[in-house]
């Protein structure tokens, strides 16, 4: 051997267990929006803790990448082939990370130590058709991407909303965020 080949980079186990412990926690606020009890994290959280959030979703979706370039690298000649995958990993890990810092401390907190609570949101839009997962939906300013709406208003309450307007969401919860139960226009 000349010394001239290339090592394979190691991460440290501890700091692989860590990353993907980090990971997994980012994916489990999700898990609430599956079973029909969206948790929506406060403005005021959700303004305070979004660079911290950029920040955690970028440190994951480098490990996410470096981790899959790490077990199968790029075949030449297929790079562009092989891009969309590691695009799509990237946004995922960058997701996982952000919710993780935004998402899952509320979010356990909220399940610990919540109670009744009414928190106020600002509307973004309440006419939106919606989708199949999501009918009658009611969009809310200032919150992180996939936590920023309820699903199921009733009509007559949309109705009555306009952008910029302010509802209150009504469930369990603490001062960070609420699981919606119901919601109510400010009047």
């Amino acid at each position: 051997m000349d010394g001239s080949e290339e090592q394979p980079v190691e991460v440290p186990k501890l700091v692989a267990g860590l990353l993907l412990a980090l990971f997994l926690v980012g994916l489990l606020p999700v898990l609430p929006l599956a079973f029909g009890y969206p948790f929506l994290p406060s403005a005021e959280w959700a303004s305070s803790s979004s660079t911290a959030g950029v920040a955690v979703g970028l440190i994951s979706a480098v490990f996410v990448l470096f981790m899959v370039l790490k077990r199968s690298p790029l075949i030449p000649g297929r790079e562009a082939k092989q891009a969309p995958g590691l695009l799509i990993m990237a946004l995922m890990g960058y997701f996982a990370g952000r919710s993780a810092a935004v998402i899952f401390g509320p979010m356990m907190f909220t399940l610990i130590a919540g109670h009744p609570v009414e928190l106020t949101f600002t509307v973004e839009a309440a006419d939106s058709d919606g989708s199949m997962r999501c009918s009658r939906p009611l969009e809310l300013q200032g919150l992180p991407f996939f936590f920023d709406r309820i699903c199921r208003v009733p009509e007559d309450v949309r109705q009555r909303l306009t952008p910029g307007g302010h509802v209150v969401v009504i469930g369990r919860g603490t001062s960070f965020g609420v699981f919606a139960e119901s919601v109510r226009p400010v009047d």
